[in-house]
């Protein structure tokens, strides 16, 4: 049987909608999109939204310019349906990562954002850091705060030709990310228009997962939804695989730290 099929859509979508994260103290997973202009960040959040209420959403959080349309720290509660109670996940959208033609968000602001800093709203300025003299700055974060799942959203069609400088950026992310034991996952977008076939998309995935310095299996290819009038059963399975599997990677972590101390 077809993994590409109702029964697992409805499966995936049942598993999110009543998923309960390993640690009791934490309300939900505050997973930030990180990616350069043009990777698909904000349309992401649209995509699952649409996914899960079972009809394209139309949100004015996506745009289309050579720059980067997002300018705040915004979250999204993702609701198992709509109108309904607000599931285990919130994304967090942010300016772009910066490029050779692009300033966009930095690395220190990054940090401050990560560790729960940095207030909801805050508007980012590429030529004035993130410091504890801003509005809301918060210097003590509790955990419901910080992020606790990091997704590096990158572009198929455009991950051969990233510069030298964006590609530096990544996996400096990637290391701090990981020294602080931080769950990390690539989502690979716009895989549609450069995969026909499952060598090509390997190929894309393996070069994904090179850039930022991650395993293989830790790269999931998505659609978002642009141009279609409703949602699909293919598209659909992706985007509701990306959001349980953000979920098990906090859990994932949560559980190998408590192992851990049981052996310290």
């Amino acid at each position: 049987m077809s993994l590409f099929c109702g029964r697992t859509r409805q499966s995936l979508r049942q598993n999110f909608a009543s998923y309960k994260l390993v640690l009791e103290t934490l309300p939900r997973v505050r997973a930030l999109l990180l990616g350069p202009v043009g990777s698909g960040k904000s349309s992401l959040v649209n995509s699952i939204r649409s996914t899960i209420y079972r009809r394209i959403v139309h949100l004015p959080n996506v745009g289309t310019a050579t720059g980067s349309f997002t300018k705040k720290l915004k979250s999204y509660d993702i609701r198992a349906e709509k109108g309904g109670s607000p599931s285990a996940l919130s994304l967090c959208d942010v300016m772009a990562i910066g490029d050779e033609d692009f300033a966009g968000l930095s690395y220190s602001d990054t940090l401050d954002i990560i560790k729960g800093h940095v207030p909801e709203g805050y508007k980012f300025q590429s030529d004035f850091p993130i410091n504890d003299k801003i509005n809301g700055y918060r210097a003590a974060p509790t955990l419901k705060d910080q992020i606790h799942c990091v997704l590096f959203v990158l572009d198929a069609a455009k991950v051969t030709s990233y510069s030298s400088s964006l590609r530096t950026s990544l996996r400096r992310l990637h290391t701090t990310v990981s020294d602080l034991g931080i769950p990390q996952l690539i989502l690979l977008t716009h895989v549609d228009q450069v995969c026909c076939a499952v060598k090509e998309s390997m190929m894309s995935m393996q070069k994904a997962a090179q850039l930022v310095g991650l395993p293989l299996s830790y790269v999931l290819p998505v659609k978002n939804y642009i141009s279609q009038l409703s949602v699909d059963l293919n598209t659909d399975i992706l985007l509701l695989n990306v959001v349980n599997s953000i979920l098990q990677a906090v859990d994932d972590t949560q559980c190998g730290a408590k192992l851990s101390a049981c052996f310290c």
